[in-house]
């Protein structure tokens, strides 16, 4: 299971971490495939209460959001959203039928041994761009995030690589899977480091905190991270003091030195805490606690914090001025782009998130049954955007998911994300589902303030780690499945084999088509292209595609009339408007200009106008 698993996590990461749609048909089907052929083979059990909640609840999400293409402000994108939601049903037949009990550990270091696989891979990126090669694009800027290809999403998938490892080292039985787990920490915190993301920071205190919380064996979880997070530490410093590997537009030859210079350093770092971590398990193992000395720890632990607290609040005022200064740094101007990128992390501006937050939540609060329809926040940002700011996203789930699919949705949502909690508390006592909650959570509150549930390798990674939780709760295996239940279940897990082999083929064929574009391949791309069309039926984009091809061998006729399909099948998208307007003549071309103005006011020097 653990070989599984881990197999999953690295597969679904390194694939641009799922985040492009020719990515979620496989997702889908390495979890249906096996669902289905267990079910068959009638070698499912039936699956506690949790996990059926689960199922039913996700369910009910992506049922949602595919009705809300009947009211959407672009069933396109509702369409588009309908597709992701296959893998995350995927994901949660697979937690509920194939999973079992005994399961819970397996699911946990196979997690933990993928993330850490992808986070070492990024850093070497980083740390050898002479062998791996380090591809600093504009919109990354310098700021790792290979293979997930968003430093952010990058930076928490590297600090759940942390949190997990060090669980390891606090409940493995085993002292040398401690030294290995231990080891890998300083690795993780390297790669956390050169992503540059202040959220993952904040998301890698905040699951330390949530998992010390949690655990009743806090002593330990907390003795474990003592050991291992200092030697960390010391690989941070150093490798913050490089310049070339923390300025922008450093020359290769000079980062590639300094790499090789911080990789020797972490090597060294490897080893020592890896033997920390072996020598905190065997010390914490030797010295067991007694029930009252767990409790006077407990209480000593809770007054550090609390005091904590309110040193802090007196030093900046009270909670009143405490609160009136962080809704001021975080609602300040987006942080400048300097070349020292070590600048940045000491900022905590929202970067705008406080515009794209106001619209989601404005446009919630108009249609706040059903939303606007799932995938149409682009379109509402675009139509309404006080500012400049390009995005796709309200870099806020719960806030996206409320203008989504409105309150209805955002219930579903939440109430499905609760599950995995919910078990966790209950089952809090089994060894890993603590920092398995923390890592869970962590994720959870990191999407409040970012599109990691867009990132399909990253919620795939901590939906699996939040079913550690789930079949712990499970206090006794279900029986045997019935006839009538296995044919059903077989029709489901079909159907949605089916579904995810349409969308996967589709996928295939439109970017496939995208790309003989750019080589100018015209027949090929055609061919393609029509291919996605037939498949899927409900986008817009194979129509532009094809709209492309027809202007790319010079007939303004033919490509005109497909991109007035495109319009006819996505009225509100300013880009088919555009297309349409740069091949239009007369009347149609000011017409369509006119129509783009509509659709995206703010929009300056559009082409051919």
């Amino acid at each position: 299971m653990a070989v599984a698993v881990a197999a999953l996590v690295v597969a679904a990461n390194a694939s641009s971490g799922a985040y492009f749609s020719q990515s979620w048909g496989w997702v889908a089907l390495a979890f249906l495939v096996p669902t289905t052929l267990l079910i068959i083979l009638d070698r499912v059990r039936v699956p506690g209460r949790l996990r059926v909640a689960l199922v039913a609840l996700m369910g009910g999400l992506a049922v949602w959001i595919a009705l809300s293409s009947i009211w959407s402000l672009s069933p396109s994108a509702s369409g588009r959203e309908a597709e992701r939601m296959l893998v995350y049903v995927a994901i949660a037949l697979a937690v509920a039928l194939v999973l079992r009990r005994g399961d819970a550990a397996g699911v946990y270091c196979g997690a933990a041994v993928g993330v850490v696989a992808v986070a070492s891979y990024g850093l070497a990126t980083r740390l050898f761009p002479d062998r791996f090669g380090f591809d600093d694009d504009s919109f990354n800027a310098y700021r790792l995030a290979e293979p997930l290809g968003y430093w952010n999403s990058f930076g928490l998938l590297a600090a759940l690589a942390a949190i997990l490892a060090v669980g390891v080292v606090a409940h493995t039985r085993r002292s040398s899977l401690a030294f290995v787990a231990g080891a890998t920490v300083p690795l993780s915190t390297a790669a956390l480091y050169f992503t540059f993301s202040r959220g993952s920071w904040m998301a890698l205190g905040f699951g330390a905190a949530t998992t010390i919380a949690l655990d009743p064996r806090r002593i330990r979880t907390l003795w474990s991270l003592l050991a291992v997070g200092p030697v960390a530490i010391v690989g941070v410093i150093y490798a913050s003091r490089q310049d070339a590997l923390t300025t922008a537009d450093s020359p290769l030859a000079i980062a590639t030195q300094q790499g090789h210079r911080v990789a020797w350093v972490l090597a060294a770092l490897v080893v020592l805490a890896g033997a920390l971590g072996w020598l905190a398990h065997r010390i914490a193992g030797s010295v067991p606690l007694r029930r009252r000395e767990r409790r006077i720890a407990d209480v000593a632990l809770a007054i550090a914090v609390c005091s904590a607290v309110v040193v802090a609040l007196v030093a900046v005022g009270g909670p009143a001025a405490g609160i009136s200064k962080l809704r001021d740094r975080f609602e300040a101007a987006p942080t400048a782009a300097g070349p020292d990128l070590n600048d940045r992390l000491f900022s905590i501006s929202s970067n705008g998130r406080t515009e794209t937050l106001g619209l989601a939540w404005d446009v919630g609060m108009e249609h706040p049954v059903g939303g606007r329809g799932a995938g149409t926040y682009e379109y509402v940002w675009y139509e309404r955007r006080p500012s400049g700011q390009i995005v796709r996203d309200a870099h806020s789930l719960y806030a996206e998911t409320f203008s989504e699919l409105g309150i209805v949705g955002l219930f579903l949502l939440a109430a499905a994300l609760t599950v995995p909690i919910v078990a966790a508390v209950r089952a809090r006592r089994t060894r890993f589902v603590a920092p398995a909650f923390g890592a869970y959570a962590t994720w959870a509150a990191a999407a409040s303030l970012d599109w990691h549930w867009e990132m399909v390798g990253l919620t795939t990674t901590a939906l699996l780690v939040g079913s550690v939780g789930l079949l712990a709760a499970e206090r006794r295996s279900g029986g045997a499945l019935d006839a009538g239940s296995r044919l059903a279940l077989v029709g489901v897990t079909g159907t949605l084999s089916v579904l995810a082999v349409w969308s996967l083929v589709g996928n295939q064929a439109l970017f496939a088509a995208r790309e003989a574009v750019t080589r100018r391949d015209w027949s090929e791309a055609r061919d393609d292209a029509r291919r996605a069309q037939a498949l899927l039926f409900w986008s817009h984009e194979p129509e532009l595609v094809l709209g492309d091809v027809a202007a790319g061998t010079g007939d303004r006729a033919g490509a005109l009339a497909v991109y007035r399909d495109a319009v006819a099948e996505d009225p509100r998208n300013w880009v088919a408007w555009l297309h349409v307007a740069q091949v239009a003549r007369g009347a149609e071309r000011a017409a369509a200009y006119d129509r783009v103005h509509e659709l995206n006011p703010r929009e300056e020097g559009l082409p051919g106008e």
